[in-house]
């Protein structure tokens, strides 16, 4: 149905996905380490110093994005979805697919450190085969008519952020001789020149501009990187960068828009993102964000699974639209995607390409004891480079 496809699938749907995290991340516990390719979203084998910010960023990021694909399809089949959740889904459009991007960037240096064949094998294994994969999951739902339509599989879809994921990897190697910094500033001059050379700005469509003006907060994730790492970003620019992050945010539910000013947009955007980092690295371990930190640990899962559900629902499900369907909805699919990240082990040719070593590991896993820890277990079954997206915001 085209609505629902241009409304879940495209680019301004959900992003926030991270998807995250958006990439092939371990199903694991702090201290698990995989064999696999560290995808870009995902922090690889955590270890004593893992940084947990990274992945809270993307667990709040993936539960956004889920919340702001069930209200755009509930607007669709039901006719209504709570105001309070529409004003909220509004103001936080600008930042959800940033913030996802943002945390991936931050491991592209890593993902550097291997040898060029390997690096591009495991992102085709990681980025490209769950895209091609769960983009034609979404065809029965959506409609088979978009099977002949290269631009609906290329952007049509919520999957459009695994593809931009590819590219921007791409990009990071065939630059990696030069600072990120320069490669995020070229994306800004490129976006800002589009309108100047007669190509008019087309963030909602299905021709590709997003991934231009996407490609800044990946870069600049990287760049970022290391500055990140030595400390925490310091009040001075975490407190100007909320508060320019709320009132850019009052004026995107004010318009029911994103905001789309040349250069100004990311910029703004940027410092939101930075400010919620600064954020996030000063918050204690606090038992009760434990789950959304393994979410973001392994957002690929929830941001591939969440919309299928979503649209499954409110398609088959005769519920009245209010704030309690709007809630059960949500419990159903946050659940689903919680039960599709521990059936992981032994699904996980549904985000990234099966490969020999991967079945060995999946048969050590089925060896493994029942009431070994979950990173042990998810070590063994191989959670490949699917880890390398984690989520997405449908429309954008």
């Amino acid at each position: 149905m085209t609505s629902s496809t241009s409304s879940t699938a495209s680019p301004a749907t959900g992003s926030s996905a991270t998807g995250a995290g958006t990439e092939p991340g371990a199903t694991s516990q702090p201290g698990a380490r995989t064999s696999q390719d560290p995808s870009p979203a995902q922090e690889p084998a955590p270890g004593p110093s893992r940084e947990h910010w990274m992945d809270l960023l993307r667990g709040t990021a993936i539960l956004l994005v889920i919340a702001h694909h069930l209200r755009l399809v509930q607007q669709i089949w039901d006719g209504g979805t709570p105001w309070a959740m529409v004003e909220l889904s509004e103001a936080l459009a600008p930042f959800r697919m940033p913030a996802l991007l943002f945390a991936s960037g931050l491991l592209l240096a890593r993902s550097l450190r291997r040898p060029p064949g390997r690096f591009l094998a495991g992102k085709v294994r990681g980025l490209l085969w769950p895209w091609l994969l769960w983009s034609a999951v979404m065809l029965p739902i959506l409609g088979w008519g978009h099977a002949d339509e290269p631009l609906w599989w290329l952007n049509g879809m919520y999957t459009w952020f695994l593809a931009a994921l590819f590219c921007y990897y791409v990009i990071g190697l065939l630059t990696r001789r030069i600072h990120p910094g320069w490669v995020a500033l070229a994306s800004v001059v490129a976006w800002t020149a589009l309108p100047l050379l007669g190509v008019a700005h087309d963030m909602l469509g299905p021709r590709p501009d997003k991934f231009v003006f996407y490609a800044v907060f990946f870069f600049a994730g990287a760049a970022l990187r290391p500055l990140l790492a030595r400390r925490p970003v310091p009040w001075v620019v975490t407190v100007p960068a909320l508060a320019v992050a709320a009132a850019w945010a009052l004026h995107a539910a004010r318009i029911d828009a994103e905001p789309q000013v040349p250069v100004l947009t990311q910029v703004v955007v940027l410092l939101a993102v930075v400010g919620a980092v600064g954020v996030l690295q000063r918050l204690p371990r606090l038992r009760a964000l434990r789950p959304v930190e393994w979410l973001g640990r392994n957002s690929i899962v929830p941001y591939l699974v969440h919309l299928p559900v979503i649209e499954l629902l409110g398609r088959h499900v005769d519920l009245p639209a209010g704030p309690g369907t709007f809630a059960l909805y949500y419990a159903v699919a946050v659940g689903v995607c919680v039960l599709a990240v521990l059936l992981r082990p032994a699904t996980g040719f549904l985000y990234a390409f099966p490969t020999p070593s991967t079945a060995r590991r999946q048969r050590a896993s089925a060896d493994a004891p029942a009431d070994a820890p979950l990173a042990e277990r998810a070590a063994g079954a191989g959670a490949e480079p699917g880890r390398e997206a984690a989520g997405a915001r449908a429309r954008r």
